[in-house]
């Protein structure tokens, strides 16, 4: 192709030699010629390879052109993008060329001062760069209405992103209300990371029956991607007791300095803050000279952009993040990018390594470090689609009723008054609301009616002031503004981080137990108005959650279908003889990459337990758990294991727990359930029962509660400053059932927390005999495939078989000697310290007065000295008080007769004095027993105790 900048005037030629540009990129040569004639396009290329300039110069050249036979008037060209940070480089080089070219581009967001708005009002740029939420603010505004009619181009910025969001719905109905306003059509340009379904993503651009242009300078199947899985070696032992980590993990970090001493410039890309963080420390740990630096959302932009500046200027080597680097952010000349872990989905892997390789001839080249053999296999697989060019679609929400509510408002506020017939020819222009029934419309409007925000007779509505300026305007953001509570160790005082108030609406209440910075801690108490969670460290235990929940990212059931599918090839080949390594011979693997992920078939078939693969779904039990092993990805197994969990509670009448990964459902219930029985009910679920049976489960859950106070929020229902309260919450979902509202938050969640649709496809397979659901007898063990998300929920040190090896023993031993626990005195009330086990002497006495009747208490117990003391004083006792000094009183009379062995069980988990009276009267013959019965005490414990704690 002959070189596009010739197609521009003298003056964008003169730009293009001060940019010193002295070719035209791949989207340039493409996009240049189809702007200039006129085309709506949509421009896919990694950040970095001048995506931005490909739309802009061709529409200053068309504005140019257009300029010389008329004079200009308002606001001309409209770029919107969804980045808050708006004095990036790019834009204030779209300044300095709108200079040169006598156009004015200015910026208006957020943060602009009045006093340049005012200016904006009375002279307005001929390009504006604002906001999606910006753009919807001035959109009703009088003076800037008549500008906005002039104009004639509009540039959607990273349109993938704001796609498959509510931002993006409210967007593509802007864009319709812009359309209106101007009484005539406008060019439409988007610009766009590599995305799955490139159609949907430009028919959501220029809405319903528009033709367009997809533009691609990139393919995915352009990426070079290895995976690898170093194995540790002694070296990697030596430094792992070094710095108390995994030899595998020291092995990866060891990996991760060669790769950076390999390149000149390195991303290495981790899927959580947590990762990016630990990572961070232990590389500079084993290589403190190494110059890396650490990018993340939870750091301040200030520290974000001096990392982003150092690497462009070469003073950084590599830089660790996470998706706060992905997209939209120019770094430079990155030349490898390193995954760490699987990236779980296709489209994160070809925007990753598409950051490298933008050199000119450079290819976009990049690495999986892997670990276990599932997250080999998954790499291996999503390699392979990424070069396949098979990406996730994107999710969008299309219809959504809050979006809906807001932009009718607006539209009433921009004209006045509107037929619903109106309203309905507008909104349904838009690609997103193309199908909107009229009784869905109507019901917003009657929502909004009740709720005093506008007047409506049925067929007409009209603004209703001040309501209706009021309610526009507080909910112009459809991003959840999410309150972050600081997370505080209550015993020292010390903070270990924050916690958002979705997790705190969802799962925080006392007693739970959530994961953060890698340690398991228990809430003790929330104090909402200093946004203060107190919390206690405990070991590993059932029903743990990782507080980050934000930030786990969905296997698609088109990545976990495939993985399945491996594995069943895999398992054919050992079945006829081979090793087993003949299945992944093509697929890249070296010989001990590839013996890793055989090794874990291997053994299931060795052991007897069925192999589960895309065509067979593997029903074991083991203690309380049933483990649905199902090679269908993260959102399919959460609908199926909502559906089943939903059947067994109402059959068995208790409550059903349950944790999912992409591979494995498991169901925790207080009583042991028969795997034939979850076959029956698996086996007999209707695809077409599933839509009830989840708004049915769903109905009660903290997600709908949270979801709901939102969606009510965006309604207009509940104050926009108003904060979470679960009692308010639950009346609103009890009063709004049925109502828009209502049925936004449940959409809202089974198209974002589900995927209704692939697992109605999988009960259909079921019905029809395509999937076969294979059911292992109960035995007193686990298959080798169930313990990743066994060891995931419930302690490593007791999930053991009964007799567990010695260094487990050790390891309890260890963490009941450490153990601080209270003691104090019943005898005269003249003593209570707290103790570490292991510095008891073998007969425990008061210090005080010599007593042997010291009660057994947690460490921030602080109340019962104040008990005892009002015992041995006569003084009457509340019935809880009562309660507590019967517990100590228990306890002491252990201490007295067993010593330093009875504390040492009762400060095991859950271990109160009824078991302890249970475990000290056994007889030992060695001290291995006791510490298995207190094991065996304390998996009785957690696998029961989220059923009756409360």
């Amino acid at each position: 192709m002959s070189d596009v900048f010739s197609l521009l005037s003298r003056p964008l030629r003169e730009q293009v030699s001060i940019l010193d540009w002295k070719s035209p990129t791949r989207i340039q040569e493409l996009s240049i010629p189809a702007v200039l004639d006129g085309d709506n396009v949509l421009l896919i290329a990694p950040t970095g390879t001048g995506k931005t300039e490909a739309a802009v110069l061709p529409v200053f050249e068309l504005f140019l052109r257009w300029r010389n036979t008329e004079p200009a008037r308002g606001i001309n060209i409209l770029y919107i993008t969804p980045l808050r940070a708006l004095n990036r480089d790019i834009f204030r080089r779209l300044i300095s060329i709108g200079k040169r070219l006598d156009l004015r581009v200015e910026v208006r967001h957020g943060d602009t001062t009045q006093a340049v708005r005012r200016l904006q009002a009375l002279r307005p740029p001929q390009m504006l760069i604002t906001t999606p939420e910006t753009f919807q603010a001035i959109l009703p505004g009088r003076r800037m209405r008549e500008h906005l009619r002039h104009v004639r181009w509009v540039i959607v910025d990273e349109v993938h992103e704001l796609a498959g969001d509510k931002r993006g719905a409210q967007l593509s109905v802007g864009l319709e209300r812009l359309q209106e306003l101007r009484g005539g059509e406008f060019q439409r340009i988007g610009l766009s990371a590599t995305v799955g379904n490139p159609d949907q993503i430009a028919q959501y651009l220029v809405g319903e029956g528009r033709p367009f242009k997809i533009l691609k300078s990139f393919e995915p199947r352009d990426i070079e991607v290895t995976v690898e899985s170093p194995s540790p070696d002694a070296r990697d032992e030596e430094d792992g007791k070094r710095l108390m980590m995994p030899s595998g993990s020291i092995s990866r970090i060891r990996r991760i300095l060669e790769f950076v001493e390999e390149h000149r410039s390195t991303l290495i890309f981790t899927n959580t803050r947590e990762h990016a963080e630990a990572i961070s420390s232990r590389v500079l740990a084993l290589e403190p000279a190494v110059k890396v630096g650490i990018h993340h959302g939870s750091l301040s932009k200030e520290v974000r952009t001096k990392t982003e500046q150092e690497l462009k200027e070469g003073k950084l080597k590599a830089v660790i993040c996470t998706s706060s680097l992905e997209l939209g952010i120019d770094v430079g000349n990155v030349d490898f990018v390193v995954q760490y872990m699987s990236p779980k989905q296709v489209t994160r892997l070809v925007q990753r390594v598409g950051r490298s390789g933008h050199v000119v001839g450079g290819k976009p080249r990049g690495v999986i470090l892997a670990s276990w053999p599932d997250d080999i296999l998954e790499s291996a697989v999503i390699a392979e689609f990424a070069k396949e060019g098979v990406l996730e679609e994107p999710i969008l929400h299309r219809g959504a009723l809050d979006v809906l509510a807001h932009q009718v408002v607006g539209l009433v506020l921009e004209w006045g008054r509107m037929r619903l017939a109106d309203l309905s020819r507008i909104l349904r222009r838009a690609w997103l609301y193309r199908d909107l029934r009229v009784d869905d419309l109507a019901s917003v409007v009657q929502q909004l009616e009740r709720t005093r925000i506008l007047w409506s007779d049925g067929e007409t509505v009209r603004r209703r002031f001040p309501n209706s300026f009021r309610y526009y305007y507080s909910n112009l953001s459809m991003i959840v503004d999410v309150k972050h509570l600081e997370v505080v160790d209550f015993l020292n005082r010390r903070r270990i981080g924050t916690l958002d108030e979705e997790f705190i609406a969802k799962s925080g209440r006392p007693g739970q137990e959530f994961v953060i910075h890698g340690q398991t801690w228990r809430i003790v108490g929330i104090d909402e108005e200093k946004d203060l969670v107190q919390v206690e460290p405990v070991p590993q235990a059932l029903g743990a959650i990782p507080a980050w929940e934000g930030e786990n990212i969905p296997v698609p059931y088109f990545v976990a279908q495939r993985m399945g599918k491996m594995r069943g090839l895999i398992e054919r080949f050992i079945k006829d003889g081979g090793t087993g390594e003949e299945a992944l011979k093509g697929h890249g693997f070296t010989a001990d990459v590839a013996a890793k992920v055989v090794d874990i078939v291997r053994r299931q078939l060795e052991e007897g337990y069925p192999v589960p693969t895309d065509l067979r779904i593997v029903v074991e039990a083991y203690e309380n758990f049933i483990v649905v092993h199902s090679c269908m990805g993260d959102l399919v197994n959460e609908t199926l294991a909502k559906a089943i969990a939903s059947i067994i509670s109402g059959r068995v009448g208790v409550n059903v727990g349950t944790q999912c990964d992409p591979y494995r459902i498991v169901l925790i219930t207080p009583v042991f359930l028969d795997p034939q029985v979850v076959r029956h009910d698996l086996s007999n679920l209707q695809p077409e029962e599933l839509d009830e049976l989840l708004e049915a489960a769903l109905g009660e859950t903290s997600l709908l509660a949270w979801r709901l106070w939102n969606v009510a929020k965006r309604f207009g229902i509940v104050d926009k400053s108003a904060e979470f309260t679960s009692r308010i919450s639950r009346l609103l979902t009890s009063t709004l059932k049925g109502t828009p509202p209502y049925r936004e938050a449940m959409r809202e969640i089974l198209i974002e927390k589900m995927d209704v649709e692939n697992c109605r496809h999988v009960l259909r397979m079921i019905r029809d005999g395509q999937l076969e659901v294979a059911v292992v007898p109960r035995r007193g063990k686990y298959s080798p495939l169930a313990l990743p998300i066994l060891d995931r929920i419930a302690p490593q040190d007791i999930l053991r078989p009964v007799v567990p090896a010695r260094a487990v023993i050790d390891v309890v031993r260890e963490r009941l000697d450490a153990s601080e626990t209270r003691l104090v005195c019943l005898f005269k009330a003249d003593y209570d310290g707290v103790r570490t086990v292991r510095t008891l002497p073998e007969r425990v006495t008061c210090p005080k007065c010599g007593s042997s009747l010291l009660a057994v208490t947690y460490k921030g117990d602080e109340r019962l000295l104040e008990i005892v003391r009002k015992r041995l004083g006569r003084r009457r006792l509340t019935e809880e008080e009562e309660k507590a000094w019967e517990t100590a009183w228990k306890s002491a009379s252990l201490v007295q007769t067993y010593g330093k062995r009875a504390v040492t069980v009762m400060a095991g988990r859950g271990v109160g004095p009824v078991n302890a009276v249970r475990i000290l009267r056994n007889y030992h013959r060695t001290e291995e027993e006791l510490y298995l019965d207190i094991i065996k005490a304390e998996r009785t414990y957690l696998r029961t105790r989220m059923f009756w704690e409360s």
